[in-house]
């Protein structure tokens, strides 16, 4: 069983062309990948984050790698999702800042936990989990449904707002990831995808917090 947060905010804003710029270099990174099938694993192995081995290089190519196209599929699914209306917020360079950022912080505490895995890691969705901790924090009451899955079927649909539906899924991530560490069932990264939204949870509080405090104390003010 595990459940799916489905925005139905029906947000309409500008043009998200930092997301669509990440959408395409991770299409091109897996259609390169592609041309080279037979030799998918020792890219992965090259450009993928070993953390036995850990390089600065493939802290960040390793988020442009996908091991096929329904990991990729799923990822830009939740990429636009999430960011669409985040970028819209935050700007082009701060999102595109952000989600790189958050990624290192996804594979940081995946790091923790696997420090003598030679398991590649790959994928954006420890960054995208870093977009989905911004809208956490920016958009508290955007409409959500909980889709709950028994295997590939979908059993039930809640209907509720971000914290309850986005927190149900960050909290089934984190009790997958303990889980993960007693009995290896599952080659998801799941503390990536902690790690991610804690990342871009924080990050967001923090920058609201000086946005407020920047115009309070900016506004005038008249003494008596």
């Amino acid at each position: 069983m595990f459940v799916l947060p489905v925005n139905e905010d029906g947000y309409v804003g500008r043009r998200a062309y930092a997301l669509l710029a990440l959408g395409v270099a991770n299409a091109l990174v897996l259609a390169a990948t592609y041309l080279h099938p037979s030799q998918a694993d020792a890219i992965f192995r090259q450009y993928g984050f070993v953390p036995a081995h850990p390089q600065f290089s493939t802290l960040l190519v390793s988020m442009f790698l996908h091991a096929g196209f329904w990991h990729f599929a799923g990822n830009m699914f939740f990429l636009w999702m999430f960011g669409y209306r985040v970028e819209n917020t935050f700007g082009r360079l701060l999102f595109t800042a952000m989600y790189l950022v958050c990624g290192c912080g996804a594979t940081a505490l995946h790091y923790v936990f696997n420090q003598n895995s030679d398991i590649p890691l790959v994928g954006a969705s420890g960054a995208i989990s870093g977009i989905v901790g911004c809208y956490f924090v920016l958009f508290p009451k955007s409409k959500f449904d909980i889709v709950i899955f028994v295997l590939r079927w979908p059993v039930k649909t809640i209907h509720t707002y971000t914290h309850a539906a986005v927190g149900a899924w960050i909290g089934e991530q984190a009790i997958l990831g303990v889980l993960t560490q007693a009995v290896q069932f599952s080659s998801v990264a799941f503390w990536g995808h902690v790690g991610g939204f804690v990342t871009g949870a924080s990050l967001t509080a923090l920058t609201v917090i000086v946005t407020v405090a920047t115009f309070e104390s900016s506004e005038p003010s008249f003494a008596l």
